[in-house]
């Protein structure tokens, strides 16, 4: 009985724990004004809720390649030989969390084994960012000895991913919103001229005055 109260009072503080952690994520998602104002806390609740040291945020970019928006401990070496690689496509729909125990283990991942033992990785998952169904991008969650993530960890991963994933799209909401206004605006202000440049050829009464008044 004591044990089993022991073991059940741990499974509360862990919950509580992840609770907390959750909530103060979607704080700083609420409070942000960018998304890039939301990496730094989502890194810390990578690192607190799964005990790491490295990890970091991909997302694509308009050209379809994947690329590092933030991270922990990775060299520029390592992110510019890895950049771009992806176990999904942005068009994948069915993307989910994965981890790999022994990246050197794991033949798929052999063009890189070399990076991974210069970086110091032998173990990492992949977290998809996804929001109402579209890819985004990806978090990498990076360990320095082989580990087995479990799916509870996994789970909360995946959680974190969720509150960026939403950021990312409402930024790219925001960010498209900008653009139609800002080519709204242009369009507007090129039909008041051409209106302008209308009104006054009705008044020109020679061929000088026209040239003058098209310059």
């Amino acid at each position: 009985l004591y044990e089993a109260e022991r073991v059940a009072r741990a499974e509360a503080e862990r919950l509580r724990a992840e609770a907390e952690l959750l909530f103060e994520l979607t704080r700083a998602v609420n409070r942000a004004s960018s998304i890039a104002e939301l990496y730094g806390p989502a890194l810390d609740a990578l690192e607190r809720g799964l005990s790491l040291e490295r990890a970091s945020v991909l997302l694509f970019d308009p050209d379809g390649v994947m690329r590092f928006k933030a991270w922990r401990g990775l060299s520029e070496e390592y992110r510019r030989a890895v950049e771009g690689h992806s176990p999904w496509g942005p068009e994948e729909r069915e993307a989910r969390p994965f981890a790999v125990a022994d990246v050197l283990a794991d033949p798929t991942l052999r063009p890189y084994h070399d990076k991974f033992e210069a970086e110091g990785i032998r173990s990492i998952a992949f977290i998809p960012l996804v929001h109402e169904g579209r890819l985004l991008g990806k978090l990498m969650l990076y360990e320095r000895e082989p580990r087995t993530f479990t799916e509870r960890e996994l789970r909360l991963a995946e959680a974190i991913a969720s509150q960026i994933a939403q950021a990312a799209a409402r930024a790219r909401l925001f960010e498209r919103e900008r653009e139609s206004r800002a080519i709204a605006e242009r369009h507007a202000d090129s039909m008041q001229r051409l209106q302008q440049l209308t009104a006054q050829l009705s008044g020109a009464v020679d061929p000088e005055d026209v040239a003058e008044i098209v310059i």
